[in-house]
Order: C-alpha cells, then structure tokens, then sequence
C-alpha cells in the first residue's frame, strides 16, 4: 500500500499551471490510472500500443497524456491518450457517465469508472469516496474474464469485489 501512494503522490508532480481548474480528485484519479498498468499484465490484449480512452473530458484528456509524457515507462509498450469516439480500439477507457460510448468498446476493453453500475459490463476498477478519501474497488471476477494479471501489492489497497 506504501509503495502505490508514494508512486501516486509522485506522479502528481505534474505542472499544475494549465490543469488549475482540474479538481484534485481527477488528478489523483489520473495517477492511479496510470500507475494500474505498472501493478498488472494482460496477455489477450494487443499491446503494439497501449490506448486509454477517455469521454469527452479534453482536460482530464490533457492532464493524463503530460502524466504519462512525463513519467518514464518501464514498459515498451507506448501509452496514448484518446478520446472515447469509437474511432480508436480501447485498451483501457475511463468511463465517467453511462451513455453509448460503453457500444464503441470491445468485449476485451479493460474498464476504469467512477459510476458504481454501468448499463452493459462491470468495470474492472470502480473509484469511489469513502471519508474524504479516494478509493478503488477491483472486481475480480471481471479481470479473470479478461484475463488479467493484478498483482498483490495493488490487491492490498483495493477493495475486492
């Protein structure tokens, strides 16, 4: 648990200066998104790239994409930024309101949200609040669906579902 905040709180080091009107609880969002993929492996999954789509948030987009420019990658799998449009496959998408962006995902899409119930699939990490704290829920059931690799240290701060 040490070792993931100081990793998250690290991570915040990011400039502040054009992500003023980003709340707090975004930023530390962004961060342990990023710092997910440091904590697990996927074997189904195309990893020529790593996308995490996003809905239509261009400064949580924003704040993400320098978070992970500017933090060096022990993986060699680049990490892209891009908005949720159907467009772009999604290894991750950050889902933020149930609507039809959940129809333009693939069944091997890995889900992060903040909304308790989604319309189509569970989500693999569920944010929430609990005492003022950012919290995450992991369903487990969901990452051996897609065949996810989660390890111990981020199973050890998470709540299990």
């Amino acid at each position: 648990m040490r070792s993931l905040l100081i990793v998250v709180v690290l991570t915040l080091g990011v400039s502040h200066s054009a992500f003023a009107d980003l709340k707090k609880v975004d930023k530390l969002k962004a961060a342990y998104m990023f710092n997910f993929t440091k904590f697990m492996t996927w074997s189904s999954i195309n990893t020529d790239s790593v996308n995490f789509c996003v809905q239509n948030d261009e400064a949580f987009q924003q704040f993400l994409t320098q978070l992970v420019e500017s933090r060096p990658s022990s993986s060699v799998t680049p990490i892209r930024i891009v908005v949720l449009d159907g467009k772009q496959s999604c290894t991750f998408a950050f889902l933020t309101k149930n609507d039809d962006s959940l129809l333009n995902l693939t069944t091997s899409t890995i889900i992060i949200s903040d909304l308790p119930n989604l319309i189509d699939r569970p989500s693999v990490f569920t944010f929430y609040e609990e005492n003022n704290r950012l919290r995450f829920e992991i369903d487990l059931a969901e990452a051996e669906r897609l065949n996810l690799s989660i390890s111990s240290e981020l199973l050890k701060v998470a709540k299990i579902k």
